[in-house]
């Protein structure tokens, strides 16, 4: 048993599916922004084996998951708050302050034109995917396709050019969203909300940029991850067969993805592991 549990495919693959898949079965009658925790389910399954919920001391994965928590609770507000002006603004902030406090331990590293690169493009970075891809709450399959996208392109990216964590955490943010596109393919939907896509997507937003700063990432990727919430929104023909439409959706937002995970590769080689 102890094997099966420290096995990576395990932990980062297999449970947050299953996890996620059973929750969203069992959550999905009971309103449609609770269904949105069948995916923030799966990956607390996978967070729990990988780090046994040891939030301190205080390090950049750990200040990410404990943000990541907090997210959880402010997306189920957003999702029961019926007044949604300030939605994007709120997020804005919020974004903009989570950021400066994981990267800020490394501003004392850089000065001049790299201090301010890193001061402002790091907070437009995560604020830009936090803000776009919560407008997609409503759209079930958009929401799901950009979030898989983005938890595959940002962990294999970092098992590529950052640490095994960062890739297993992201890694298992895909898999848990995974679940849900499962469960598009046979014709049952289920609706994201806020409640799923603001604390998965700070997370891969932190994920992805903490791998810039604290390790061997690629900013350049990061410009190709942002593309995924653009791609998203793409229009497709509105007769395509349904399956079609679901397969193509998915395979769209994972050409940013997939040049993100490109470009890191062709930077950083093989994974160290």
């Amino acid at each position: 048993m102890d094997e099966l549990l420290n096995n990576p495919l395990f932990q980062s693959a297999l449970l947050p599916f299953v996890v996620s898949l059973v929750v969203a079965l069992v959550l999905r009658p009971h309103g449609w922004f609770w269904a949105g925790l069948s995916a923030v389910a799966g990956f607390a399954a996978s967070v729990y084996l990988l780090t046994d919920f040891r939030f301190f001391p205080l390090s950049s994965h750990r200040k990410i998951l404990l943000l990541g928590g907090g997210a959880v609770v402010l997306g189920m507000l957003l999702d029961l708050l019926p007044w949604r002006r300030m939605t994007a603004g709120l997020l804005l902030v919020a974004a903009v302050a989570a950021t400066l406090w994981i990267i800020w331990p490394r501003f004392r590293a850089f000065d001049g034109w790299q201090l301010w690169a890193l001061a402002i493009a790091g907070p437009a970075y995560v604020a830009w995917l936090v803000v776009s891809c919560e407008a997609l709450r409503k759209k079930s399959l958009q929401a799901d396709s950009v979030v898989f996208a983005l938890g595959l392109g940002t962990g294999v990216s970092a098992l590529l050019g950052a640490t095994a964590l960062y890739g297993q955490l992201g890694s298992a943010i895909a898999a848990a969203v995974g679940a849900r596109l499962f469960l598009q393919l046979i014709g049952k939907p289920v609706v994201a909300g806020s409640t799923m896509l603001v604390p998965l997507v700070v997370v891969l937003a932190l994920l992805g940029l903490g791998a810039v700063v604290y390790a061997k990432l690629p900013w350049y990727c990061l410009v190709s991850l942002a593309l995924v919430p653009v791609m998203a929104r793409l229009p497709l023909p509105v007769n395509m067969p349904r399956l079609l439409h679901i397969v193509v959706s998915v395979l769209v937002v994972l050409l940013p993805a997939a040049l993100a995970v490109f470009l890191t590769w062709r930077e950083s080689g093989a994974p160290p592991i």
